[in-house]
């Protein structure tokens, strides 16, 4: 006698589920939902509750098919994720289910019923390669990020004055027109009005065009050329020598405050002295933060080339919309959905190959102690009390996302524990 359900591993990640119920099983089904509507039924000919299932099942059979269905698949899915171990991820994609249909699988013409779904399901890994792995400690010159940070204050209280009696120079802000011309015919997006350019020479355009604007005054017009890079994103471009007739509205020039004790004062501090300490706290802080990006990456690059899988398409689909926020997906262009796509395949990968280790590893453990400091610096940072924020995690669903990160930021610190280090000898904290 065949199974009524049968459960086949399409991939690591994907199983089909077929159910097939005979006829006398189903008979039972219909029975059991009309049993449970028999007091509220009408039928012609019947004082209200009094129809016989039999009768019911004459009149109203056909349009019973579509909570039967439901029931069948209920009972009969639940039961074979159960038995065979299966977390499913999302729900179930029922096979040849087209749009119109009133209810999924088929009645056959005994009464006898069939459905097949596709599940995903998170691949089940035994990961390998996490421990050891070569990692090289990123090194950075703390005297430019010094500067880079201490060079926001400046520029927060910057002297900044509109420009007439010399040409624009690097570093100066601008207001420009611009219109591009390839073979002598415009292209779309190669031209705006109006534009402003923060600071001249940060590489804000492809190269060679802003080192033409060195010079221009407010009110010229100049033809500018240039050849897009052959790496160029719009392939229609790439290669080609473009001409760009760019017009000069205004030149800023910026005079950046000079590092006292005048800035210290405006920015909160009593002495430029204590200023830089706090910028050198902060130097610190951005110092980690990056040291702690680039080796993330590293490890994760390493092991999903040692670990393979493919990422559930639920999931992947899920953290496209994420990433998107309250964009549609339907209004992007081909190339933007494929850069995105592959951009939640990595962090799904990513989120599940750590997981995997997280379970595979004793030694890593998210304590209370920790989860509560977490909860409470993240609570300071949106002005609010721990319990309220407690309270907004776990009403929303948020609080397994949260304690997620928690689990995840614990296994990337066993695996830099556990690494060999290729150059600076520093810890991720940045510690010597």
């Amino acid at each position: 006698m065949q199974n009524i359900v049968e459960v086949e591993e399409l991939s690591g990640s994907e199983y089909k589920i077929s159910i097939n119920v005979p006829a006398e099983l189903v008979d039972k089904k219909f029975d059991e939902f009309f049993e449970s509507i028999k007091k509220q039924a009408v039928v012609p000919g019947f004082r209200k509750g009094k129809a016989p299932v039999s009768r019911l099942r004459q009149v109203y059979g056909q349009k019973a098919r579509p909570t039967v269905s439901q029931m069948i698949i209920g009972e009969y899915y639940t039961q074979a994720v159960k038995d065979h171990d299966i977390n499913p991820v999302g729900n179930p994609l029922i096979e040849d289910m087209k749009p119109g249909d009133q209810y999924p699988g088929k009645f056959d013409f005994d009464n006898s019923y069939s459905v097949s779904l596709t599940i995903e399901v998170l691949p089940k890994l035994d990961p390998i390669g996490y421990k050891g792995l070569s990692l090289d400690f990123p090194e950075h010159d703390e005297n430019e990020l010094f500067n880079v940070m201490m060079k926001q204050y400046q520029e927060q209280f910057a002297e900044r004055s509109q420009i007439t009696d010399r040409g624009a120079e690097l570093g100066d802000s601008l207001v420009i027109d611009f219109k591009g011309f390839v073979n002598d015919k415009p292209f779309d997006g190669g031209e705006a009005q109006g534009f402003s350019v923060d600071s001249l020479g940060q590489g804000h355009f492809i190269p060679g065009f802003e080192d033409q604007i060195v010079g221009m005054k407010a009110g010229e017009t100049k033809d500018i050329n240039v050849t897009f890079p052959e790496e160029y994103r719009a392939a229609h471009l790439a290669g080609k020598d473009a001409k760009f007739t760019v017009t000069l509205h205004s030149v800023v020039e910026t005079k950046l405050a000079e590092v006292d004790d005048d800035l210290a004062m405006m920015v909160g501090h009593e002495s430029v002295d204590e200023l830089k300490e706090h910028v050198q706290k902060e130097t610190d802080k951005e110092r980690k933060a990056r040291n702690r990006l680039m080796l993330d990456k590293q490890i994760t690059n390493a092991l999903l080339e040692k670990n393979q899988f493919d990422a559930p398409k639920t999931m992947v689909e899920k953290e496209m919309l994420r990433i998107l926020g309250k964009n549609k997906l339907q209004n992007l262009p081909p190339q933007a959905r494929d850069e995105l796509k592959s951009m939640a395949e990595y962090n799904i990968k990513r989120a599940v190959i750590m997981d995997a280790i997280y379970e595979k590893e004793d030694d890593i453990e998210v304590t209370p102690e920790e989860l509560n400091k977490m909860l409470e610096e993240h609570a300071v940072r949106n002005n609010q009390t721990k319990d309220e924020l407690v309270s907004n995690l776990y009403n929303s669903g948020q609080m397994d996302n949260f304690v997620g990160v928690l689990r995840l930021s614990s296994t990337i610190d066993f695996i830099i524990d556990n690494a060999n280090q290729e150059s600076e000898e520093e810890n991720v904290d940045g510690s010597n």
